[in-house]
This record gives structure tokens, sequence and C-alpha cells, in this order.
């Protein structure tokens, strides 16, 4: 995959002297930490690990052994190569790996590619999380054997549909829980039944209906039946013809598949849906009521009378404040877009809490993740201002605060040196305090309300128990539930008699709010859902009744519910407790040591990567293409690249070699680039020939100055041959050969903001600012070359899927050479043909508003999705130096034929109060969704009016320009 930064780096001065194509944005992907790579050799795996891991490996080595193991048995195959494991401590270590150059989601946990066979992932899990991650990679390196049977091109060619891979990699690794059985319940239950044909989108229901779908196929044909079904597969991988192995494994048509499928998830999930209830069956709802908004995580005021919570109102998350009673919004606390953190931090739906209210004041704690830290931030729920910001050097991926009683403590979840505990900071003297410091994996505090001890979660075994640690002395913990189901989320009441939490007891492990009288022991269950509830806190009571604050998921999505405490609907008493046992503790199949002698420093080792192909096609019909072979160490982090790509008949080359092993990336490059401009002769003929080259090679650094913002430089040597346009009073417009050498040096400041979505940009802005220059060495004409670029684009959020886009670019020459770029059509300057105009200066300016037309358009043959529309303004102009313009009309530089003297050039008519010899455009297209982030455009615009000077022997003459009819143009190419 090519990366925008790589592009930025491998381009230099290669792109600042030769293109005006403008676009090497992207943001920067750091490498924080400072790596010592070493190798442990055990049966099966060459495990790559940092040298802090080193506590760790023993528990890394029975991980993947124990899970080669039991996946061999399972699909009955040996891998006939070592697998490459490369491990990092922590996720935030696991996010800076540059085997991908693509920035890591915060949903990505881990990773496996064909390429080379690699397993990425991090260790920070309880133990039965981490072998079951482990199991569901391995799987894939599995898949990858036994599909692609190691040969890369068949990789390639080949696009399994992604129920199959992810759910059976779910499937074997047995990785699935309480919470995705939730997911999917809650989907059947509504009757979202998909036929697997539109299972091949990268979505958390396609994972769990994958993992659904082998299910059905052991119940209903048994293990021998997912063996037969992966190998008929395989047999029909590249032409991914799913139907035709399902009609070979089962003996019947995918349509009937379906049908069967269907039935087996209505017989397992319908049951639930006739026995329990909804949320709003046991209280109001007072989140946000919109379709796809989330609300969730609440945390009480002192009084109780407003809630705050996380939300998703306009796409990125925010904190808001709400009344408890009606649920009115009252403020939100991060409305608007913000670059003081990438976003907050929630880990709601791992089931921990993501907020707290002090309890005597209007401070709201949340976590953010800002770079590589994890700050705390404190909130005004008045005011509405960030009042507080604490950073935690060295304890990362912190979750769940939570205020003691006097406010002036903050505890939460924190991982120190791979070690997962609860901590507490002062928030006046940022003193930092481990509560738990132990071996288990803890999360979820909260303070009674005392504030003599803090009641938490522990990981025992593949459960969380409900624990408390006395403040006064932390080596006395005390387990309060036992068994085998997971206690999360716990909260004190407000006299610290009780503890409310979330579980997952009961017969089909849906997690239910329940209440824990410590007094008696006694545990009350106070809702029993379809989905699931969670987070309860205790608000005040009103008219002497007790109230309770919840989250529920029903209906997909996470909403906000108040809830009167009633009878509960079961309740166990303390002799029925008594019976439970502690919850076993989890071992592996294979518990292994390391051996000294298989251990070894990293050694470098180069491997071909997935290639790059990329082609699009102008709006008068030249292909472009882009294509990509890369060579790549083990880690990702040195890698060359030969990349060769064209403009019609034109080829440029470019191979380059990129070090990104530390936070300040370097390279050097050497490149063979070729372009053309066009001309046109009085009769109106297009002319391509005129052309310019540069070969040369450069080195290059870039320095990421924060995620959004980086510094490039590079300084090289350059040879040029172009035809460079001259004036004659007598011949008018001609073109003169020239060769000239340079020493160059290229500086730029790139900033980019831009948030995504499944379209593109939607909010933010982009900005790349550099400068060229050249010192001449040699050659036909002497002058230096100083050329200054701009492109800033921006992007406004008009609703959740439409926006206004715009982009501002120039190119301006200032030096005694300067080279010569065409301008004109796709999305520069639509209305003309690409390129119909030339010169050594451009500028031109977008304003698009792009809206969504049709999400499913349906005809007898086919269907067509997300398909989009925009309406365009374009206006731009191109010229030579010393204010020299090329007239296409005439195919020549304009010039008075009474004085021979060229006309300048002229942007603006003043007195006609429109465009001189500037051009502009307006319309509408069309625009669906190609591959490789391509879009088909078909696009219907006018040209704007402007005055066109003619000139002969009486001298020159302003026009009316006319403006002409409609323009219809299709191109293949990205978006601005």
């Amino acid at each position: 995959m090519l990366t925008p930064i790589f592009r930025a780096m491998t381009a230099a001065v290669v792109v600042s002297l030769a293109l005006p194509a403008m676009a090497q944005f992207g943001k920067n992907k750091i490498t924080y930490e400072k790596f010592d790579w070493r190798v442990y050799h055990s049966p099966h795996f060459d495990i790559h690990y940092d040298a802090s891991m080193e506590p760790f490996l023993d528990e890394l080595i029975s991980n993947a052994e124990s899970a080669y193991l039991q996946l061999s048995r399972d699909l009955d195959h040996e891998l006939r190569f070592r697998v490459p494991l490369i491990a990092y401590k922590t996720q935030g270590e696991f996010q800076q790996t540059n085997i991908t150059l693509s920035e890591l989601p915060d949903g990505v946990g881990a990773f496996a590619e064909p390429a080379q066979y690699r397993m990425v992932l991090p260790i920070d899990l309880p133990p039965d999380r981490l072998y079951e991650l482990v199991s569901h990679e391995l799987v894939h390196i599995f898949q990858y054997d036994l599909f692609f049977e190691g040969y890369l091109g068949r990789a390639i060619r080949s696009s399994p549909p992604t129920w199959l891979m992810e759910g059976m990699a779910s499937y074997f690794a047995d990785d699935e829980d309480n919470l995705d059985r939730m997911a999917i319940r809650d989907a059947v239950v509504n009757n979202i039944l998909p036929p697997i044909q539109a299972l091949d989108v990268l979505s958390f229901l396609t994972y769990r209906y994958g993992h659904a779908i082998f299910d059905y196929i052991e119940t209903e044909h048994g293990k021998e039946g997912i063996r037969n079904f992966i190998f008929e597969y395989r047999k029909n991988l590249i032409s991914n013809n799913v139907e035709k192995a399902i009609k070979e494994a089962f003996g019947y048509d995918v349509e009937t598949f379906n049908r069967q499928f269907n039935r087996f998830l209505r017989r397992k999930y319908f049951p639930v849906l006739l026995e329990k209830k909804s949320p709003d069956d046991y209280g109001k709802e007072i989140g946000i009521r919109k379709a796809n908004v989330y609300t969730f995580s609440p945390t009480a005021s002192p009084s109780g009378e407003l809630i705050a919570a996380l939300s998703t109102p306009r796409l990125e998350l925010d904190l808001i404040v709400l009344a408890a009673e009606d649920g009115e919004v009252t403020r939100n606390l991060t409305r608007g877009w913000t670059n003081k953190y990438r976003t907050l931090e929630t880990s709601a739906f791992s089931a921990k809490r993501d907020l707290s209210w002090s309890p005597n004041g209007d401070t709201v704690a949340v976590l953010a993740r800002q770079e590589n830290q994890w700050p705390l931030l404190l909130y005004d729920a008045v005011r509405g201002k960030l009042t507080g910001r604490i950073v935690f050097d060295d304890i990362v991926e912190c979750a769940s605060p939570a205020f003691s009683p006097d406010g002036q403590l903050v505890a939460f979840e924190g991982n120190r040196k791979g070690v997962v505990d609860i901590f507490e900071v002062d928030l006046q003297t940022r003193e930092i305090r481990n509560l738990t410091a132990d071996d288990y994996f803890d999360a979820n505090p909260w303070y009674s309300a005392d504030g003599k001890t803090l009641v938490y979660n522990r990981r025992i075994g593949e459960h969380w128990k409900l624990f408390t640690v006395d403040l006064s002395d932390a080596s006395r913990k005390t387990q309060l539930t036992f068994g085998a189901a997971n206690d999360v989320q716990p909260a004190y009441s407000r006299d610290g008699k009780r503890i409310y939490f979330s579980s997952d007891r009961g017969e089909y492990g849906i997690y239910n709010i329940h209440m824990m009288d410590l007094a008696s022991g006694a545990v009350a269950q106070y809702t029993d859902v379809v989905g699931g509830c969670f987070s309860p806190v205790e608000l005040a009571d009103r008219d002497g009744a007790s109230y309770l604050a919840f989250t529920a998921f029903h209906g997909g999505t996470f909403r906000l519910y108040r809830m009167e405490l009633k009878q509960p609907v079961a309740r166990v008493e303390p002799e029925e407790l008594a019976g439970e046992t502690e919850a076993e503790p989890f071992e592996l199949p294979l518990t292994l040591r390391a051996d000294e002698t298989s251990k070894g420093p990293y050694k470098l080792r180069w491997d071909v990567e997935a290639p790059y192909v990329a082609i699009g096609v102008t709006d008068d019909g030249t292909l472009l293409s882009d294509a990509a072979v890369e060579f790549s160490d083990l880690l990702g982090d040195q890698r060359i690249r030969i990349i060769a790509s064209s403009v019609s008949d034109y080829a440029n080359y470019n191979v380059s070699y990129l070090n990104l092993g530390r936070r300040l990336d370097w390279g050097a490059e050497v490149h063979d680039y070729r372009d053309y401009f066009l001309t046109r002769s009085s009769s109106g003929s297009i002319n391509r020939d005129q052309t310019y080259r540069v070969t040369g090679g450069t080195t290059f650094a870039v320095y990421p100055v924060s995620r959004n913002s980086r510094v490039e430089g590079s300084v090289g040597l350059s040879e040029q041959s172009q035809d460079l346009v001259q004036f004659d009073p007598l011949d008018g417009l001609r073109f003169v050969s020239a060769s000239d050498r340079y020493a160059t040096a290229g500086l730029a400041l790139v900033n980019d903001t831009a948030r995504y979505q499944s379209f593109g940009p939607f909010q933010g802005k982009r900005f790349r600012l550099s400068t060229t220059y050249g010192a001449h060495l040699s050659g036909d004409f002497e002058g230096d070359i100083q050329e200054h670029r701009i492109d800033l684009r921006s992007y406004k959020q008009a609703t959740r899927r439409s926006l206004l886009a715009h982009r501002v670019a120039a190119v301006i020459n200032t030096g005694d050479r300067w080279s010569t770029y065409g301008f004109g059509g796709v999305n520069q300057l639509r209305g003309y043909e690409f390129r119909d105009f030339f010169g050594s200066n451009i500028a031109w300016t977008n304003l698009e508003f792009r809206f969504p037309l049709f999400d499913d358009l349906r005809f007898p043959v086919i269907s067509l999705g997300d398909i989009r529309a925009f309406v365009f303004l374009d206006v731009g102009a191109a010229w030579l130096d010393d204010s020299l313009w090329y007239d296409p009309a005439i195919g020549n530089i304009r010039f008075d034929p009474t004085t021979g003297e060229p006309v300048e050039f002229k942007f603006w008519d003043s007195d006609e109060s429109r465009l001189q010899d500037g051009r502009g455009s307006y319309g509408a297209g069309i625009q669906l969704p190609f591959i490789g982030g391509l879009n088909l455009n078909w696009v219907w615009s006018k040209r704007l009016d402007f005055t066109q000077i003619r000139c002969d022997t009486g001298g020159c003459v302003p026009e009316s320009g006319a403006s002409g009819g409609t323009r219809t143009d299709f191109y293949i190419t990205v978006d601005f």
C-alpha cells in the first residue's frame, strides 16, 4: 500500500520541480519508541520482541506454540514455513509498527498479512484473551498457507470474502465472548438477517455473522463439514466461487444455505426474545434519541440532577451533560472538532467505565488519546471549560477514571511496563500511587463513600470478578464475587452500603444490572433484557424512591436510561451464593520456557511486499497509471521501493530507500521523470510534443512534529532537459531546447487534520507549503531555480454525510530558470480540456458541495451503492514568466502586432467585472466508488463568461468571451 507520507518522502524534489498535481498529504505515523529488537526461535515461530519484553517471553512462547498445536490438529494441517511473530509490549507500541505504513485505527487489535506470513500483535491482554488473539491471527496464517500455498501472486489475485476469513479465524480461535454474542443476538431478534453474499464488508457484525456461519456448519455437518467446505473453497479460490464450494461441500445451493442459516439463528436466539424484555420496560430513555447516535458511560453530578455521558451527536465522540429527569442536553463540553487530542478514550465496549463526576464539585474526568499519551482531562461541567490536563509519562492505555470522595484524587486503570494495575493521582501534587500492585489485570475502580476502600475488577481465569482494596494497606484485598460469570463496572451506592454492577450471570450470558448488599451479601437483579445493560450509577432519590442511570444495548445502539429501583426481578441469598466456586485460573495447553541458546539479535532480511497498481483516466481520455513493487525488512523499518508511473505515453521511474526505524525518517532516491504540456496550432490541432525531463537523485529527511504536522527537507543533484517557451516579436511563440544541471535543496511544511468517512475527507484542513532552490551548475542557460508551492484544502461538515470542500493551490516561479506545467481539466478546471493551458505559474481554486445521492440503486442485473453527487465552482489561470500569456484560442503568445509587444496577462477584467485571462466553470457531477480510492466521475459543466482580447493590425480590443453550452466529461481519479 502506498501511503501519503511515503509518497511525500520519496518524491522529494522530483515532485516539487516537475508536478503541478500538488498532493502529498497524510497524517504521520510516528515511531516514538527506540526498539531494541531480539529474536527467539521456538519450534514453529521466529518471535521478534523488544528487549524490555524479556519478562514476558516465556508466556509468549507458550501462547504461540499452544495455539499452533491446537490449530494444526483442528485443521489437520502443518505449515510449510516458520511463522514470523512480531510482538509489542502494549497496544500503543503496536500502533507504531511499520509493517503497515497505514495508520492503525484504535479498533485494530492485531493483524496478519500474506506477503511475508507475519503475525503482528500486542501482548497487553489478560492471559485468556492473549491466547485467543494469538490463535485468531495464527488461523489467518494457516488460511494463507491453505489457500495461497506460498504464492504471493495467488494471494493478490484472490479475494476471499470477509465473513469467511474473519469468521473462520474467530471460530477456530474460539474468541467470542458474551459481549460479542450480545451484538449478534440483538441483530437477529431485530430481524437483521443478511445473506452471506452481503457479508463482505469490514464491520463488527461481519465478524459475528462469520463466526455464526461456522457454528451453523458444525451443528448441521460436524467438524468434518467445516474441513470439507474449507478445502472445496480452496479449489475455487481464484474465482471466489463461494456458491460452488457450498454446493460441493453440502449438496445444496447458496439460497438453501441462507435459509437454513437464518433458521439456525432464529432457533438459537428467538427464545430469548420471548423470555426477555426491552430496556424501556425498566426505565425511561434519557439519552439522545436519534437514529445511529450512541449515548453511554453515565456519571452523575453530586445532586444527581445532571448526568455526564459520552455520545456521538456529530460522528465524533463528545462529552455531554444532560438532565437526569428528561435527558435534555444542557451542554456539550467538547462541541466542535478539535486537534487538542486525537479522541476521547472509551473502553465502554469492553465493559469498562469512562467518566467520573467529582462528588464535591462540577468537574468531570475523562481520558483522551493524544500522540503516544493518555492524558487525564478535567472539564467544568457548568462552564464547559477544560480546567486541567494531567499527563502520565510512564503509564499508557489509561482507562476508567474515578474521583475520590473529596475530589482531590483520581483512580484509573493503566499499563506500566506491561503490567495493568489501578493507579491513583493526586490532582494537586501530581504524585502517582499504585493501588493494586500485583500481576493480575485490574480495571474499573470506584471509591467508597468514606474513601477507605476501593472496589474494582480483577481478571481471574476467563472472568472479571469484584474485589476491594484497603487504601490504607494495599496488601489487604477482598474478593466479593465468585463463580463462572463476569461481574463488571462496580459502583458504590451513595451511602456505601451497596455495590451496583453489571453481570452476565444467567442462562444466556446476558449482561444485566445487579446489586450486592454489603451487609447481607445478597445479590439482586434489576433488569432482564434481550441485549445488555451496563454502567449502573445511582442518582439522587426522588420522593423517597431510588433511581439508577444505566446504559443499554438495544437495536444496534448503546442508549441511556433512568430506572426507578423497584422490586428486583430476581434475588439470590447469601446461602445460595455460598455454593459458587472460584473461577478457574486460565492455563495454556503448553507451558514452555525460553532456551537461552535459541535467542539472538535481529538480523536484516529483505523480502518482497505486496505490489501496488492504480489506473486513472482524465476527461480527455488520457491514461494515468501508477505501479510499485517494494522490498522491506521483516519489521518494515527499512524499505526499497521501485515506482513506475505514466501520463499518456510519458513514463516516469523512481527508486528509493527509506529508513523508518526512528522518529526522524530519512532516505535517498534516484528518479527519471518525463512530462508534457499542450500547445495548439492556429488551426486548433493539439500538439503534445512540448516536453521536459528531470533526472537525478536526492537525499531527504522527514521529521514529524506531531501526528498532524511534519517538516521535510532534501538536497540533491538534478539534470533537466526542457523545451523553454520564448517570445519573439517576429515569430511569436517558439520553443528552445535546453539541458542544464542543478544542485537542489527543498523544504516543506505539511499539516493534515482531515477526518475521514467511507466517502473520503469530511472535516478538517490540509496544507502543504514548499520551496525549492536549484543552483545552476552547468548547461545551456544560466540562471537558478526558485519555485514556491502552496496547496490548502479544507473540509467543513454540513450534515452527517454532506460537506463543503475548498482548495486553493498555486505554483509560482521566481527564479531565472523556470519549468512549464500543463493546467486544466479533471478536478482542477472542469469544463476545459486536460492541460488546456500551460505556464510557469499556476493558481486555482475549487469549491464543492458534496452530498449523498443514492445509498442503493438497484437494476435487474446489478446493484450500485454509495452514489454521491457534487456541485462545484472552479476558477484558475496559468501564465508565463514576465506576465506572458499563452492563448489556446490562437495557439500563440498574445501580442499586439502593431507594436510587437506582448499583451500583459490580466486575470480579472475590472471594467466588465468578469474574468479576462483567468478561466472558470461551474456545474454538477455524479460519483461512484471504484477501486483503490478512485472514483468514477460524470460531470456536467458550463464555463464562466470572460473577456476575450482580439489583436490584429488595428490593435487589441476586448470582446465578450462566449461561455458556450454545457459540456459533459467522464474521468477516473481521486477527490482533492
